[in-house]
């Protein structure tokens, strides 16, 4: 792993985490409207991009802000982690009292970001959810990936009985005290999409508190890696979702089988994205 560190070692009120893949073309968008946004909004942060295996120009391009603006770090890893092995080197890295998982994108705009920020004051973890009743959706995801994203929150709540009262398990917008991280830490191993799962069970488990908080979300279809692979996601997913319910289990140890542990790595190489 390659990265930057900011000379100034005071620790920020805020990290932001953004886990990036291959996302040369929306990343520095992101980052700009970040940086406008956020200096203005709070005093001390960081922006953290945890460049995941890219075979593209992300690091070049997250570059020309590293060099110039000391909150923001670059960090690369040359072989591919997946969106949670990325999220899980964001925890380790970032220094704020409270941690934000943002995608790539601007789907959840600098505002709404904190809005989480504020609710999460008083609170262990908040998640930005796009189902509740005050969310807003100015534009919506193809019903193909809604209809399977609804049909992946209803398996997770049949599978984990303490995720039945959230409603959007997959947003891509979490806010994450820094306590909590360093509680759950040892406990989040899902390197693929459903880190997500991973992260919000195990807080509960802890005992945390996660509230759940509407937020507005424009769904961006350009360049998303998701719709682009959707069938093997949901197979990596759902795989995900069985990990998860046995590492909770008294079957633990079937995790460390030799079986599963080839029947990982076939599934990690094959839906990766």
């Amino acid at each position: 792993m390659k990265g930057n560190l900011s000379g100034n070692e005071m620790r920020p009120e805020l990290s932001l985490v953004i886990p990036a893949y291959n996302e040369e073309k929306r990343i520095t968008t992101r980052i700009q409207n970040l940086i406008k946004y956020f200096d203005r909004a709070l005093g001390e942060y960081e922006l953290l991009v945890i460049a995941d295996g890219c075979t593209d120009k992300t690091p070049d391009a997250v570059s020309e802000y590293t060099n110039n603006n000391p909150r923001v770090r670059l960090f690369v890893f040359p072989e591919r982690l997946g969106k949670g092995g990325a999220i899980i080197e964001g925890f380790k890295l970032a220094k704020g009292d409270a941690i934000v998982i943002a995608d790539a994108d601007d789907s959840v705009p600098p505002e709404e970001i904190l809005k989480l920020v504020r609710e999460a004051e008083d609170q262990d973890v908040v998640i930005g959810s796009r189902y509740t009743r005050d969310s807003k959706l100015p534009m919506r995801e193809p019903f193909l990936r809604y209809f399977l994203g609804r049909s992946f929150n209803a398996l997770t709540k049949l599978m984990f009985w303490r995720l039945r009262g959230i409603a959007d398990t997959q947003c891509g917008a979490k806010v994450v005290k820094r306590y909590v991280a360093d509680k759950i830490l040892g406990d989040l191993f899902i390197t693929g999409f459903a880190i997500d799962v991973n992260l919000i069970y195990s807080a509960m488990r802890r005992g945390f508190k996660v509230k759940e908080v509407g937020i507005t979300y424009t769904h961006i279809e350009h360049e998303s890696k998701v719709s682009k692979a959707l069938a093997k996601l949901v197979l990596g997913m759902f795989f995900s979702l069985i990990k998860l319910r046995l590492y909770y289990s008294r079957f633990r140890p079937v995790l460390d089988t030799k079986t599963m542990r080839k029947i990982s790595s076939f599934l990690w190489n094959l839906t990766k994205a």
